[in-house]
């Protein structure tokens, strides 16, 4: 693996380069104070994104993942790997073809359910599968958990936005066109980028968007809370601490502040202590009500889920009302999927995340004894992406024709055992009934 250099607008920037494929970690979009807003990160001179990159202050940082309830996942996603956290998180991993000029770009942004996760995670980190289809690939850091969500101020959200305009004014230095960009998530990630689209803010920037395990609005009974019903429980947080001011609370040192967030998220445990906040200015109200005036920002969709998805029967009615109601809108398409693999190594069917690694390709990172058939489903996933990401459209190349939803076909593609076809509704439901039911995987 050799180095390579380029000059940005922002300084020079030295990365790795293997079989023409260019690599640059950590690469700072931003920096920020505790609990204020992002701000542009200083030009440099020459950076180097040959290292680690850095993540957020997170359950890795302070615990031991590899036992216990989280241990699944660590092995799944994160084994011997290094991490660098920080409270300033705001970096991005950028992989690109060497001769990359003017190609669209995909931007993924992790799940952890707003609490973890990591930019360099093993199915997605060093991904270069999309660099082999000329499209530039970016993995985006935010904030997490009380570092993002503190005082119902949704910092991690801002932080993305921030992240994509820094693509949208800096990419073409990275061979990317900044008039074709992708937004793409998993699971916390997904439902980021749903909280994204409930305003204008990303209009002319994002021209399509692929949601994993979190597309649609969340059930009224879960809706996000205000700003201002956050505040209880913010308060709460404080108490722990044994602080009564922001003022107070923001001096702590890290670990301290941290802590005090998860036990009383543990103790006091609601959904909305542990997502986004209707804060009107990011999300500018109760989104089913966005949705019902057609305030979203319409962009084609590719959404999907797994048969041993985390809730399995909300993640999917979410997404396929999402589907009918852009449907019923007359809006952009919407493309959607069922991923129904049995993964080798164990008994889990298509667990929360299962996904990740055919979407992404990364498999010799994998502990799992991968077969044939699961390199050739991974290859045809990622065809259908690059196309989504090009066209706006998953279907061309020789691939299977993937209709979008519509009024007479609310068929998914089934990416499973079998060779990739349509299935229904009543289908799905039945797969995630047998398999939820008899092979309840690691949620």
């Amino acid at each position: 693996m050799n180095t390579i250099e380029i000059q940005t607008g922002l300084g020079r920037v030295i990365g790795t380069v293997s079989r023409g494929v260019c690599m640059y970690r950590g690469i700072p979009y931003a920096v920020t104070e505790r609990f204020e807003m992002p701000k542009p990160y200083p030009k440099w001179d020459v950076f180097d994104a040959t290292k680690t990159e850095t993540d957020c202050y997170q359950y890795l940082t302070y615990r031991d993942e590899s036992t216990g309830p989280d241990a699944f996942y660590h092995k799944e996603f994160r084994s011997d790997q290094e991490f660098k956290f920080a409270e300033s998180p705001m970096t991005m991993n950028i992989i690109a073809g060497e001769k990359a000029e003017k190609q669209p770009v995909l931007v993924f942004i992790h799940g952890g359910g707003f609490e973890t996760g990591t930019i360099g995670e093993l199915p997605y980190g060093t991904c270069t599968e999309y660099a082999k289809h000329d499209i530039v690939f970016v993995s985006l850091g935010y904030r997490l958990n009380v570092f993002s969500l503190y005082g119902g101020n949704n910092f991690g959200l801002h932080d993305m936005v921030f992240g994509l305009n820094w693509i949208y004014e800096h990419i073409a230095d990275f061979g990317g066109d900044p008039e074709r960009i992708t937004i793409m998530g998993q699971s916390a990630g997904a439902m980021s980028i749903m909280n994204l689209m409930y305003s204008q803010t990303l209009k002319g920037i994002v021209k399509g968007a692929i949601l994993m395990s979190g597309a649609g609005a969340v059930p009224i009974l879960t809706k996000p809370w205000t700003k201002k019903q956050s505040l209880p429980f913010w308060e709460g947080v404080r108490r722990r601490a044994g602080v009564e001011t922001t003022e107070a609370f923001r001096k702590l040192p890290a670990k301290e502040i941290w802590h005090a967030w998860y036990e009383e998220s543990r103790e006091n445990w609601s959904f909305q202590a542990v997502q986004p906040s209707i804060d009107g200015k990011i999300i500018p109200e109760l989104p089913q009500k966005v949705i019902r005036k057609r305030d979203y920002l319409d962009v084609p969709m590719m959404i999907g889920v797994t048969s041993q998805d985390f809730m399995p029967y909300i993640i999917y009615d979410m997404a396929i009302g999402w589907a009918m109601k852009k449907v019923r809108h007359g809006s952009a398409p919407v493309y959607g999927y069922l991923f129904d693999r049995k993964l080798p190594g164990n008994s889990f069917k298509a667990f929360h995340g299962s996904d990740l690694w055919y979407m992404f390709g990364n498999m010799d990172k994998c502990w799992r004894p991968f077969e044939r058939f699961d390199y050739e489903l991974k290859d045809q996933m990622v065809h259908y992406v690059a196309n989504f990401v090009r066209f706006g459209n998953p279907n061309g190349g020789g691939l299977p024709y993937w209709p979008p939803v519509s009024r007479r076909h609310r068929s998914f593609r089934h990416f499973g055992e079998e060779k990739a076809h349509h299935i229904s509704p009543i289908n799905i439901r039945k797969k995630m009934d047998h398999t939820f039911a008899r092979d309840k995987g690691p949620m």
